[in-house]
């Protein structure tokens, strides 16, 4: 079987839908366990010996700006994989949206400085691209509805 053979088939198409999930699902999950991190610290009842991360230190020297960033990607992440589980086309441009307040977020957690050094963003942002590429393609092949 041909390399152009696969793409152009069913199982082509799945294998990208799975690739796909799987990395949305990681950022949407991962914005969602810090969105429960920082409500949690904010209601003061996050155990502080939980994880590896001074959370209260970290959260008590974020701004305004940089919380709504947060809950702005938060909520464009989940609703990207929500459209992505059901295979929508919105999960395309849900997803592109995505960028923004995602990478600002990162830009914006880096110049805190306890996270000065932190490479995820790096990781993120490659996950990203290569999600929104599958989109692209699955778009393309007429696999969201």
């Amino acid at each position: 079987m041909s390399i152009l053979h696969f793409l152009r088939s069913k199982r082509a198409d799945w294998i990208v839908f799975a690739i796909a999930l799987v990395l949305v699902g990681r950022q949407a999950l991962s914005y969602a366990f810090w969105g429960v991190v920082d409500i949690a610290v904010r209601l003061e009842i996050w155990p502080p010996d939980l994880i590896a991360f001074d959370a209260y230190g970290y959260y008590s020297q974020t701004t305004l700006l940089h919380e709504a960033v947060f809950v702005a990607a938060c909520a464009s992440f989940l609703a990207a994989f929500i459209a992505l589980v059901l295979r929508a086309r919105l999960a395309l441009p849900l997803l592109v949206f995505c960028l923004v307040p995602g990478i600002a977020d990162w830009v914006m957690m880096t110049s805190i400085p306890q996270m000065a050094n932190d490479l995820s963003g790096y990781i993120h942002l490659i996950g990203h691209l290569v999600a929104v590429c599958a989109l692209a393609y699955l778009h393309r092949r007429g696999f969201l509805r």
